[in-house]
């Protein structure tokens, strides 16, 4: 293909793009406005330009993978190629089409091989791994995850980097699911002790922050999995005392912190220490509406069961049962139905016993 010929083709997709955005301004918000749901569905069958601008959506791409292409393609180029596809996978994503974004992505990692430019290469392995744990697949995920930190330690990103570290700790978390705890072991240990040296040496960001939280938080998941609880104990408690210290960390993360801790301190007879932790994460679930209020609620009728506060226990039991079949948590209504039978059967002895 000629230089003139690739020419001509970027300023056609130009034109294209132009089109596109002033009649999108024109006409989409009013048809929306209309009826969404037909005015989506009958675009896609009937609407010729919507055809016409897809098919030239990834042409960029689609020329710098082009073989025999007679013309000079800088970095700047790959980089604002990289940077066009991954907004097609976000928008492919949020559209529910998982098979265009990883065609999607696979192109950016192949054009970002091809031209030696890594411009988005951590964030296109990322979005591909979330896509493969979402899915189940989680072997997929662990060959993506491997592949990822191979080459970013090969193009020469420190073994610190924090998205080599991140990468790492979610190896960890598989190689924990999977009980292979030897390697989930290294993994975390190694994390940890990254994030530790960053933090010694000065670096305050929210960011070595946020995943030192997350390291002590499954490093903490791992132990309660593998029943050292003294030891998860410390991690998660470091967590989320590290998690006030810093911005950033979100009120569904603080909540799931402080359900974990609930539970372990259920688990571990503090019962006083655990009913604050869940009584703290009902408030942070109310203020989100998360949908996972029913289990914080079964939880925390559990804990007043177990400190013997039958009345609380039975309030709290009943709102989980409310929320739970609100939302068809049908494993939280199977763990409500026990635990009310064993408020029942714990009043009835009280009563025996006066």
């Amino acid at each position: 293909m000629s230089a003139p010929f690739a020419r001509f083709l970027k300023n056609v997709y130009s034109r294209v793009r132009s089109f596109q955005i002033q009649w999108r301004s024109n006409c989409l918000n009013y048809f929306r406005i209309l009826n969404p749901v037909f005015f989506y569905a009958e675009r896609r069958k009937h609407d010729v330009f919507y055809h016409y601008m897809r098919a030239f959506e990834v042409l960029p791409a689609a020329t710098l993978l082009s073989k025999g292409i007679d013309t000079d393609v800088t970095p700047l180029d790959v980089e604002e190629n990289i940077t066009h596809l991954l907004a097609l996978a976000r928008i492919a994503l949020e559209k529910g089409d998982i098979d265009r974004a990883e065609a999607i992505l696979e192109m950016g990692l192949k054009i970002s091989e091809d031209h030696s430019v890594y411009l988005g290469m951590p964030y296109m392995y990322d979005i591909l791994t979330s896509i493969a744990l979402a899915q189940g697949n989680v072997e997929k995920a662990e060959r993506l995850l491997v592949n990822a930190v191979e080459k970013m330690i090969h193009i020469g990103m420190a073994e610190d980097n924090h998205h080599i570290v991140d990468f790492k700790l979610r190896l960890a978390r598989i190689y924990s699911s999977f009980k292979d705890n030897d390697l989930a072991e290294i993994g975390f240990k190694t994390c940890l002790e990254a994030q530790k040296m960053k933090i010694t040496n000065g670096d305050s960001s929210t960011r070595t922050g946020m995943l030192y939280v997350n390291i002590l938080f499954w490093y903490g998941v791992h132990m309660i999995r593998n029943e050292h609880y003294g030891d998860a104990k410390q991690m998660l408690d470091k967590a989320y005392e590290y998690s006030i210290k810093i911005k950033g960390l979100s009120p569904y993360q603080e909540m799931v912190i402080l359900y974990t801790l609930g539970d372990l301190n259920m688990e571990l007879g503090q019962y006083d220490i655990a009913l604050q932790n869940m009584l703290n994460a009902v408030l942070l679930g109310k203020g989100i509406s998360s949908m996972d209020l029913p289990k914080c609620y079964a939880k925390l009728a559990k804990i007043y069961t177990k400190m013997g506060v039958y009345d609380q226990a039975k309030s709290s039991a009943m709102e989980a049962k409310k929320l739970a079949t609100l939302f068809n948590h049908y494993d939280v209504l199977d763990e409500v139905s026990v635990i009310l039978h064993e408020i029942n059967l714990a009043e009835k002895e009280k009563k025996l016993l006066k």
